[in-house]
């Protein structure tokens, strides 16, 4: 296949130099200056044209990095108003069903001991802020780690 690309090549080359040798020196100039202006202005305009697309997309980076910092900077201001009258148990739920958890939870007087398990440290990280944002308070925590899984276990006041 190499060899057959190679020998259409040749052939092309070989028609281009028949067609250049029946002009005369003055044409051959001219159709060798336009080929190269040609061939220049379309690689000018494609270089041009892919560094137009690459700020666009970087200006729509941007704003989406924008973006992310506002909403992430007022999600703590972003609460329903009926927040504040759910219990305990209530926004610690509310909390997991936001972050895609399921928690289990055991009452104990005042205290609410929670259990939820996850792959990813960043998402319970995530739950424990959220809460503490809702006004509960961890008294005693612990993470363990096994088979791929991280289970934490809090004391919530």
């Amino acid at each position: 296949m190499l060899a057959q690309l190679q020998n259409r090549f040749d052939q092309w080359i070989e028609q281009i130099v028949q067609y250049l040798d029946r002009l005369t020196v003055r044409e051959r100039i001219m159709v060798v200056f336009t080929t190269i202006f040609v061939v220049v202005v379309i690689v000018g305009y494609s270089l041009w044209k892919m560094h137009s697309l690459a700020e666009q997309q970087q200006k729509r980076l941007n704003d989406l990095k924008d973006l992310m910092v506002w909403m992430q900077s007022n999600a703590v201001t972003m609460k329903p108003v009926n927040e504040l009258e759910l219990d305990k148990s209530g926004k610690i739920q509310r909390v997991a069903q936001q972050q895609g958890l399921t928690v289990s939870s055991q009452k104990n007087g005042e205290q609410l001991q929670i259990v939820v398990t996850h792959q990813n440290y960043a998402i319970l990280a995530n739950f424990l802020t959220q809460l503490a944002q809702m006004g509960l308070s961890i008294q005693k925590m612990e993470m363990v780690s096994s088979e791929g899984q991280i289970k934490l276990t809090a004391t919530v006041q």
